[in-house]
């Protein structure tokens, strides 16, 4: 069946008309005298006792600087996500990275001045309504005073980054990208990058899944000497250059950078491991109900039911917007505008990026978002939420520059809670009793694999990180540490394959963002938390919502969130995120095959 995907394609046109566009070069010029311009207002503001509007007017042109040099990176990754083989967005990707390294330098002694600002110097500037917009960015600028390093050696990071971590994971990308697979599917041979090899996963047969698990893991194992060097590497500069700031642990420097403390995460990851009963539970469950003895590793994402229903692109964009109009009309209205600005791209193609992601960079650029529909029902939640994150990105446009993007842990809030609307949704639309189950037990997998996952990977990272700071580790070595992770996670309740522990390798976070992963388990359980704040309070919950997404990054996620009602620091937030799946989901599922018969 087609899924009528293969004509959704974005209209990058709103950045630039194309890669030749004369306004690139503009804007590059434009930008390099800006900066060289803002660097001359900085030395004479500092040598002056400037007032609260010029430090406004200089935070302004800065503003205007960075989303102007954003966009321009913004249209090479498009570019290259939709052709990873588009040499000349190669070549714009890199060349916008150098730009934005050399602006960057450039402020790098302004930045070290605005984070020894004294008290004194610091209240008489932003006690100022004039500056009150500035004051959050301000404040992170002066809590990161103790981690920053001399204006020399800041600079030298910038640069090293170009041919550093940044090249390593535009490699790795790259490499990624490039794989093919030969599949045999009802005795036909197919060619299938790695998005169409992962959505066997979710296929009916198990023995294609199982040929799918092999063939994507074994691959990894084929390209250890490649993955193992460019791992190492990326989480080796990680973590000297975090020590060399202090940071007490390499994920603390992500903490610090998402502007929660190390003890509220550590909370998060003991909760996360001390349910893994819960996920357990399900896959004994799930063996049951597939009339099996005991899951295989590649059975996890095992359909249940014969029939797996596809859905064409309408059908899934229906869906979608018809769910957001009944939680709020002005959600569904900023959706909308994704279709019908066309926004999204959405077909599989062979050199096109895997995965998901919506990206937005700045108040004045409509983000965009890429999906790689297959028309599986995992792909209209996949949809829902990244445009869940388009929505946060229309509205932080509320917001400036510079207050604009929101930590990591807030990052995922939008999006989460778009699948959950969906899942509402279609758990009341869904009538026949076996799609249902199929349904729930599907949103719990999701769920799973958003918490429990996630977490796996954030305790892989922190003892592979743990491990690369006293030497070099193998690919073996690594994978004996996912594998672990593996058996934490699932127990007795599946077996695993030799090949199990070489998933690491294929997991882009863990190389692009290190200690990235938590941010969703964050997410997830946040979300419920106000999900379960919107069942109570109905409608007058929504103004609350859309205000703390509007919000954007201009305070710190425990001061956001106090404003609807979240207590980080309350030791029990993370575990009644847990209650709530086996008390909702877990139950309904038991309670649906029990009336089932």
């Amino acid at each position: 069946m087609s899924t009528k995907a293969e004509g959704i394609i974005w209209n990058l046109s709103e950045l630039y008309e194309s890669q030749q566009s004369p306004s690139i070069e503009k804007d590059i010029d434009e930008i390099r005298s800006a900066v060289d311009k803002i660097v001359e207002d900085f030395n004479t503001l500092w040598n002056n006792d400037a007032s609260p509007e010029q430090w406004k007017e200089l935070f302004e042109k800065l503003e205007e600087t960075y989303e102007k040099a954003g966009r321009i990176v913004m249209y090479a990754y498009l570019l290259l996500s939709e052709n990873t083989a588009n040499q000349q967005a190669n070549k714009l990707f890199t060349r916008a990275q150098e730009i934005s390294s050399e602006i960057q330098n450039k402020l790098v002694p302004h930045r070290l001045k605005l984070a020894q600002l004294s008290d004194e110097k610091y209240e008489k500037l932003f006690s100022s309504d004039v500056l009150s917009n500035y004051r959050h960015f301000v404040d992170k600028e002066r809590k990161s005073r103790r981690f920053l390093l001399s204006e020399g050696e800041e600079k030298i990071i910038n640069l090293k980054n170009l041919t550093g971590k940044q090249a390593m994971t535009k490699l790795y990308s790259e490499f990624q990208s490039s794989q093919r697979y030969e599949v045999e599917i009802d005795g036909k041979k197919k060619i299938m990058n790695e998005s169409q090899l992962r959505a066997l996963r979710m296929h009916e047969n198990p023995n294609l899944r199982e040929k799918a698990f092999s063939l994507l893991f074994g691959r990894l194992k084929e390209n250890e000497i490649v993955l193992t060097n460019i791992y190492n590497s990326i989480a080796k500069d990680w973590i000297i250059e975090n020590k060399r700031r202090g940071f007490s642990a390499p994920i603390s420097a992500r903490n610090f950078e998402n502007e929660v403390s190390d003890e509220i995460i550590s909370s998060l990851i003991q909760t996360t491991m001390d349910n893994n009963t819960i996920v357990q539970k399900y896959y004994k469950l799930k063996a049951e109900l597939l009339n099996v003895r005991k899951l295989k590793h590649s059975d996890i994402y095992a359909p249940i039911g014969s029939t797996k229903r596809l859905y064409s692109w309408d059908e899934a964009k229906e869906m979608v917007l018809d769910a957001m109009q009944r939680f709020d009309g002005k959600v569904a209205s900023i959706v909308k505008d994704f279709f019908d600005g066309n926004y999204i791209h959405a077909p599989v193609l062979p050199d096109k990026r895997g995965g998901a992601f919506c990206y937005y960079v700045g108040p004045k650029t409509h983000p965009y978002v890429l999906v790689n529909f297959t028309g599986q029902l995992d792909d209209v939640m996949t949809l829902a939420h990244e445009l869940g994150h388009g929505l946060h990105g229309v509205l932080s446009q509320k917001q400036t520059m510079l207050n604009y993007h929101t930590p990591l842990t807030m990052a995922e809030t939008a999006s989460v809670f778009s699948e959950m609307i969906m899942m509402d949704y279609l758990l009341e639309k869904i009538e026949d009793p076996n799609e249902k189950i199929s349904f729930v037990a599907s949103k719990l997998e999701g769920m799973f694999a958003t918490m429990h996952r996630q977490n796996m990977f954030t305790r892989f990272e922190i003892e592979a990180h743990n491990a690369i700071s006293e030497q070099y580790m193998t690919f073996d070595e690594l994978s004996d540490i996912y594998r672990q992770e593996l058996k934490n996670m699932f127990g007795n309740s599946i077996e695993y394959f030799n090949f199990s522990g070489y998933e690491w390798a294929g997991i882009p976070h863990m190389f692009h963002t290190p200690f990235y992963c938590y941010a969703y388990n964050f997410a997830q359980l946040l979300v419920i938390s106000l999900y379960e704040k919107y069942l109570e309070e109905g409608k007058n919950f929504v103004p609350k919502y859309l205000e703390l997404l509007s919000s954007g990054g201009s305070d710190s996620p425990e001061k956001l969130l106090e404003k609807v009602g979240v207590d980080l620091k309350d030791s029990r937030f993370w575990q009644r995120g847990f209650n709530f799946v086996e008390r909702k989901l877990l139950t309904l599922l038991n309670t649906l095959i029990q009336e089932r018969g």
